[in-house]
């Protein structure tokens, strides 16, 4: 036994021995192989594995990108590790102009030399020309001069135009060197590009990054930036699996704190308000900032975008140090502009906040069992112009003051809290961009804050306190309520054209029918309503109306669709008559659409029942049933029937789930959630029922357009919608030029509705449609609402594709022929290819149903079969051809016999007709042919 302690005690001191030898002999090495520079900290090792993280970044990188042509880099801008590569051999080894990507070393140069400082200011006046170079602005005018944060962020070309005139362009090479343009960065991927800094004479338009002089791969210009930011290392990228790799540092390029620091405020200018602005990056959990830029391709035909970016660990401006600095995106695409390329960042750094915010929670202790409830709610007094801040509790009395003023019914008034909360919880942050949860006015809730409330309504909010009502999933429903029904609730579906729950499918009403104020008579001279019906387009049949007529009622004995016959004839839906007809004459005309109409000599005669939409809860009927005994839950079960009252789940409400969440963002036409909307209460005077429909519109033209909005858009809004337009314009010159077709010269308008209903009931669309176009009008969703499901721009193009065609085919260009340009050149045909029907459609099939569609799923294969076609014709004749054939101008008649006849007004008074059989119309080439004759 001895012994073998020995040995165990023997064995133990020569492994001892041996590692102090190592150690010894390790502290002993004097030259290592490479290190972390002392002031470069180590990230935390990751709990998920590095490796899988790049992976996820380079797939959605990957998917952003799609099938267009370009470059996606993702980098540690500290290590130089690149994280994602997508299209190695265009990111290293071709050469573009860097456009005005360059910007942020011509203001380092400028600030070095001392020529500039954070504030020195120029007023931009639109456009710069000198010596056969001439450049404009497109950013929104100003009166006021930008200082280098702002024109940074503006990408004002007058602003560094003017600059560069005074910039030594031997300094301005000098920085560019030290950045390591003109040389390879000596990424280990074999066959990189030198790139081209040329030591020839410079002119004002190299130091915008435009010409031959400086050309740049995109990874010289990733490496370059991270220089900026990094603390001024040049560092050597690579491809690497090592979550730290050693660090190889090239050069270094001199830049003060202060310089860094004015050059990230311009870059967040940017995404916050800027040149990236669209691509929403400032509404991610993470803070980033970057620079945009458009260049010429070296053909002078073709343009290309740039987007170079960085994410930090900041919540601000001056929170920004090297070591803060967690991810670079360089994004390069041809034939696109900068902020194009932003978009496709959006995704990546979406991507990392998402595997950010995993981590974050694998971190932290894990969370109470149940979520704090909201225990407050921000309320814009729209009369008084504040907001002010009330508990849950507080904002339902608030409302009962105004709602059910004159309800003397305690179960009623309880039934009427129980509503009331659940509207506001479910739409909590409705007004978030505002700075708000909800308004004041009907387009939320009717609130005071200081009244003479009633003993009933106090005890009333207080006897259901934290009650609200649930759906069969057990979430908080959709809850509408209005002043009286007329006999029959509403039925959502036919009202407003989308689907609807089971609980929102009408009623019948019999309490609301006992009421004795529940019938309406009114006359209205056909003059008068002639005039307020052409204020419309969905109206508007000229200076006479001959006839209207119901052609249409739901089960709830509601006018569906109204036939107006004048000069022209229109068809719209019940409810967007009434609205229409409530704008122009007054609210207290049409109190609903449960109405007849008859003519009498002169004048029109209507009588209806019900005042408001008639959706949800009635009021008049609540308040029968509360007087004959009947409970606030028997009350809510009538009126909603299949939900519940619960107050259990009112503990866990946070946030609403907005509307663009847990949907394809990429789906144009896919329904849109429509928001509840509660009309007032009874007791309100008929002139001020609706006060949202009279807003004060917000307006702002360009040179070919005029944006219009009801919905209190920021200006900043409108401006960018309107480069933006005005960027589709330039873009469909390009195309309609080459048909030799003139673009129509009259402005066209562009009306965003503010809330979803409102579209629905103007429009007569179904909510999951973006917008509609009118001659020279265009309508739109809320604005807000195409940003969030990014299909602002997309939509814009979409729909001023309709107006263009319109105006060069008068109107009678087919259908699928329309749909499919219109889908081609705002972008949205790769959207669709997955839509595929079984076997291709008939054009007479396709031109049939497309005037019908009964679904967003049957409209999407619609539209996907419309743009085959289109791209059969593109390729089959080019793009101007098909253009060019819209001017022939076609009435299409489908006559029983399957025959086609297509009556063709050209530029000689007489008209041709031809008729063709079905099986030729088959064929998109025969039927536009200008050689059909009869």
């Amino acid at each position: 036994m001895s012994r073998l302690k020995l040995s165990r005690r023997s064995l133990s001191l020569f492994l001892i021995t041996i590692l102090l030898q190592a150690l010894v002999s390790s502290c002993a090495r004097k030259e290592p192989v490479a290190r972390q520079p002392e002031d470069v900290a180590k990230p935390h090792e990751p709990s998920v594995n590095a490796a899988e993280i790049d992976r996820a970044l380079a797939k959605a990188a990957t998917e952003a990108l799609g099938e267009r042509e370009g470059a996606v880099l993702v980098i540690d801008p500290r290590l130089g590790r690149l994280r994602a590569v997508v299209n190695p051999r265009l990111a290293f080894e071709q050469a573009f102009p860097p456009g005005s990507t360059i910007k942020s070393f011509t203001a380092l140069t400028a600030l070095q030399a001392g020529l500039i400082d954070q504030e020195s200011s120029t007023l931009c006046r639109g456009r710069f020309t000198t010596d056969g170079f001439d450049v404009v602005c497109s950013h929104p005018k100003s009166n006021t001069p930008f200082n280098l944060s702002r024109a940074l962020g503006y990408s004002c070309n007058y602003y560094f135009a003017t600059l560069s005139g005074r910039i030594s362009f031997g300094a301005f090479k000098r920085t560019l060197a030290a950045a390591g343009f003109g040389e390879k960065t000596g990424v280990n991927a074999g066959g990189e590009s030198d790139g081209m800094l040329r030591d020839g004479e410079w002119r004002v338009r190299d130091l915008l990054g435009e010409g031959d002089n400086l050309l740049v791969t995109p990874i010289q210009l990733l490496t370059a930036y991270c220089a900026l930011f990094n603390g001024g290392r040049v560092i050597k990228p690579q491809i690497s699996d090592l979550a730290n790799p050693t660090i190889s540092e090239r050069r270094s390029l001199y830049i003060q704190e202060s310089q860094r620091t004015a050059l990230i405020k311009g870059m967040r200018g940017a995404v916050e308000y800027g040149t990236a602005e669209k691509a929403e990056l400032s509404k991610l959990p993470i803070f980033i900032f970057g620079k945009t830029g458009t260049s010429t391709s070296s053909n002078g035909f073709r343009r290309q975008g740039w987007f170079v970016s960085f994410a930090a660990d900041a919540h601000s401006v001056t929170d920004i140090t090297p070591e803060s600095l967690e991810l670079g995106v360089l994004v390069f695409v041809k034939r696109s502009h900068g902020s194009d390329a932003a978009v496709v960042a959006h995704r990546v750094y979406e991507e990392y906040a998402r595997i950010k915010k995993g981590e974050e929670a694998r971190h932290e202790a894990p969370p109470p069992k149940s979520a704090p409830e909201a225990s407050s709610i921000k309320v814009k007094l729209i009369s008084e112009n504040r907001i002010v801040t009330v508990s849950v509790e507080d904002y339902v009395v608030g409302v009962l003051s105004v709602e059910a003023a004159v309800e003397d019914q305690v179960e009623a008034l309880r039934a009427q809290a129980i509503i009331s909360r659940t509207y506001a919880l479910k739409n909590i942050g409705r007004h978030s961009d505002e700075g708000f949860d909800l308004c004041s006015n009907t387009h939320c809730q009717q609130f005071v804050t200081e009244s003479r409330t009633s003993e009933k309504i106090r005890s009333a909010v207080a006897d259901t306190a934290g009650e609200v009502l649930l759906d069969e999933r057990g979430e908080l429903a959709d809850v509408y309520f209005h002043a009286a029904c007329g006999g029959h609730t509403a039925n959502f579906e036919s009202l407003w054209g989308s689907p609807a729950p089971g609980y929102l499918r009408g009623v019948p009403d019999e309490y609301c029918a006992s009421m004795p104020n529940r019938d309406w008579n009114d006359e209205i001279p056909a003059s008068k309503l002639a005039n307020a019906l052409a204020r419309d387009p969905l109206t508007d049949c000229g200076k006479r109306i001959d006839d209207i007529v119901v052609a249409k009622r739901d089960a709830t004995g509601r006018a569906e669709i109204i036939s107006i016959e004048g000069e022209r004839r229109r068809q719209v839906r019940g409810w967007a008559f009434k609205l229409i007809v409530g704008r122009a004459l007054g609210w207290n005309l049409l109190k609903s659409s449960r109405f007849t109409v008859s003519r009498s000599g002169s004048t029109f005669i209507f009588r209806g029942t019900g005042f408001g939409h008639g959706l949800g809860l009635c009021q008049n009927g609540a308040h029968v049933i509360a007087r004959r005994g009947g409970s606030s839950e028997q009350i809510l079960e009538k009126y909603f029937p299949g939900t519940n009252v619960s107050r259990e789940h009112h503990e866990a409400i946070s946030r609403p789930v907005k509307e663009s969440e847990g949907a394809s963002e990429a789906a144009f036409f896919r329904p849109v959630s429509l928001r509840s909307c509660a009309p007032t209460s009874l007791h309100i005077p008929s002139e001020r029922f609706y006060p949202n429909e009279l807003p004060v519109p917000q307006s702002l033209s360009s040179e070919h357009f005029r944006v219009i909005s009801s919905g209190g858009l920021a200006a900043s809004d409108i401006e960018t919608t309107l480069r933006q337009l005005e960027a589709a314009r330039l873009d469909m010159l390009a195309r309609v030029g080459l048909a030799s077709i003139p673009l129509p010269q009259d402005p066209i308008e562009v009306f965003f509705h503010p809330t979803t209903e409102r579209f629905v009931s103007v429009t007569g669309q179904p909510s999951w449609v973006a917008g509609v176009t009118h001659g020279r009008r265009i309508e739109l969703q809320p604005l807000a609402v195409l940003k969030r499901r990014r299909i602002l721009v997309s939509s814009l193009r979409h729909e001023y594709a309709h107006a263009v065609i319109e105006a060069v085919s008068g109107g009678d260009a087919p259908r699928w022929l329309t749909e499919g340009l219109a889908i081609s050149f705002a972008g949205e045909g790769k959207l669709l290819l997955s839509s595929r029907s079984e076997q291709r459609l008939p054009l007479m099939a396709l031109e049939q149903r497309l005037a019908h569609p009964q679904s967003a799923a049957e409209m999407r294969t619609l539209y996907a079969a419309s743009f085959r076609e289109v791209q059969r014709l593109i390729r089959a004749e080019g793009e101007p051809a098909v253009w060019k054939r819209l001017r022939v101008r076609a009435s299409v008649i489908l006559f029983a016999s399957r025959r086609l006849c297509v009556i063709k007004a050209t530029h000689d008074p007489k008209s041709r007709c031809g008729c063709i059989t079905q099986n030729r119309y088959l064929n998109p080439q025969a039927f536009i042919r200008d050689d059909i004759r009869c």
